[in-house]
């Protein structure tokens, strides 16, 4: 199935300062629409909306939401922290892909921070560069979706999930895993990039 998602301001009419959605279908009329409605991942709160799309590519220069191949919840960054959480809750749960030295990563474009981990193995969302402990390999499963990898002590370890603790509430955190553990798999659904 095919993503569709409404281009906004791409089709001014210079002499009647007229803004349309669909060039196929606007006139001079000052209002148009597109012939039907899309559904965009980025700002739907219904979970069910988003099990209807399939996994892109993860490519530099396009933004994705990452969600969990099994539970629909999505990498967030809430209060601080790397979560899973419902699609469409508090904190930012688009990520910007990026590349350095061939190695993609992934930014948070409200605080320009990257995903990265801490010495404890937690994920977290904290400096403003690329270093190595940023530096992630999305390797596609041939069942589908996609295994986070990081590069840590030159050998590469998949991102997974625990739960933790945290003032009095248990959340999903997101971990750096060893090969033994239940991996995890990701699913990258495009959106539409922040305006600068």
């Amino acid at each position: 199935m095919a993503q569709a998602y409404p281009i906004i301001f791409d089709n001014i009419d210079s002499e009647t300062s007229t803004v349309c959605t669909s060039p196929t279908i606007c006139t001079t009329s000052p209002i148009c629409t597109p012939p039907t409605t899309n559904s965009n991942p980025a700002t739907s709160k219904d979970p069910q909306k988003w099990e209807n799309f399939q996994s892109s590519i993860p490519w530099p220069g396009r933004t994705f939401i990452i969600r969990s191949h099994d539970t629909g919840q999505v990498i967030t960054f809430l209060d601080g922290e790397i979560i899973l959480d419902k699609p469409g809750g508090f904190g930012t749960f688009r990520w910007r892909c990026v590349e350095r030295r061939g190695w993609l990563g992934f930014r948070d474009p409200v605080s320009a921070r990257y995903m990265g981990y801490d010495s404890r193995g937690w994920i977290r969302c904290a400096v403003d560069k690329q270093n190595d402990t940023e530096y992630i390999c999305a390797r596609k499963r041939p069942e589908g979706g996609y295994v986070l990898l990081v590069l840590v002590e030159n050998k590469l370890l998949p991102m997974g999930v625990c739960a933790q603790e945290m003032g009095g509430v248990v959340r999903q955190r997101v971990k750096i895993r060893d090969w033994n553990s239940e991996g995890i798999v990701w699913d990258f659904i495009e959106v539409p990039s922040p305006s600068v």
